[in-house]
């Protein structure tokens, strides 16, 4: 098992500091966010290197309401701005030696589709199509991530990235699941599990309230048991967010609290598998 953090948690917090937290804290690897892959790819190549810090991917870049980096919008000019920028988020992935890219097929923070029936949903097979012939070329994976249906309108539960995935028919596209997003979306938290083991490369882990594991209501024991019991040997990302308004942005007024999440997350982590 790996054990991961996402950078995006940190907020505007300089990527060597946090690279350096990372490492010191005691995670194997980090998830880099993808507009700081492609900015400072050089610094993180060498820090990883020099820290002996794993980069196990990217968390894709596809903020709402910039329309250039929504791959299910129906303006088709804006879609292939999106896919080209998605394919600079492939480069960088490969840059930094990440072993897959996270891709939410709809934008996150758009609630409401733009067309009509299945209209979305197709325009984000296409634009995902075309980004797995990259993908495959410079040897990485595209991870479909469900998000709860306040923050995208597409892909919510593990049965729809199932569809999604199964849809493409890719070897390279795979999915996650995010136990912050399942509490909200999902019957159980061992079902989705079941669903889509066969596919699922990574896994995000979150409280209900987006704080570390154990600080929410969620029972993480029964899904780390059957993740345990179905043999998962992928990689688990902690991507909590420290206390405060607007889900969309990890920088909050009080950041301190995400360097305590962090390490609590990984010690709740490390006591539930390797005590097991």
């Amino acid at each position: 098992m790996e054990y991961s953090i996402c950078s995006w948690t940190f907020g505007n917090a300089a990527i060597d500091k946090v690279m350096r937290f990372v490492k010191k804290t005691g995670y194997d690897a980090i998830e880099i966010q993808a507009s700081q892959a492609i900015q400072y790819s050089k610094l993180i190549t060498r820090l990883s290197k020099e820290l002996d810090l794993k980069v196990s991917g990217l968390t894709g870049d596809a903020d709402w309401p910039n329309e250039h980096k929504d791959l299910a919008n129906r303006n088709h000019l804006e879609r292939n701005k999106a896919i080209e920028y998605f394919k600079k988020q492939i480069q960088a992935t490969s840059l930094i030696q990440g072993k897959y890219l996270v891709v939410c097929p709809s934008a996150v923070g758009k609630s409401a589709q733009m067309g009509q029936g299945s209209e979305d949903w197709n325009w984000a097979i296409d634009s995902v199509c075309q980004l797995s012939k990259m993908a495959d070329q410079v040897g990485i994976e595209l991870i479909i991530e469900p998000l709860n249906r306040y923050e995208s309108c597409i892909v919510n539960t593990a049965d729809d990235a199932r569809r999604f995935v199964k849809e493409i028919n890719h070897p390279k596209v795979k999915t996650l699941i995010d136990t912050y997003h399942m509490n909200i979306e999902e019957v159980d938290m061992v079902s989705p599990v079941q669903k889509v083991i066969d596919i699922l490369s990574i896994v995000h882990v979150a409280d209900s309230n987006r704080r570390s594991l154990g600080r929410g209501q969620i029972a993480f024991a029964p899904f780390f048991t059957e993740l345990q019991r179905l043999k998962f040997k992928g990689t688990i990302v902690v991507e909590c967010s420290a206390p405060g308004a607007d889900p969309f942005l990890a920088e909050k007024d009080n950041m301190d609290w995400i360097y305590t999440y962090a390490e609590e997350s990984l010690a709740f982590l490390k006591k539930s598998f390797e005590d097991n």
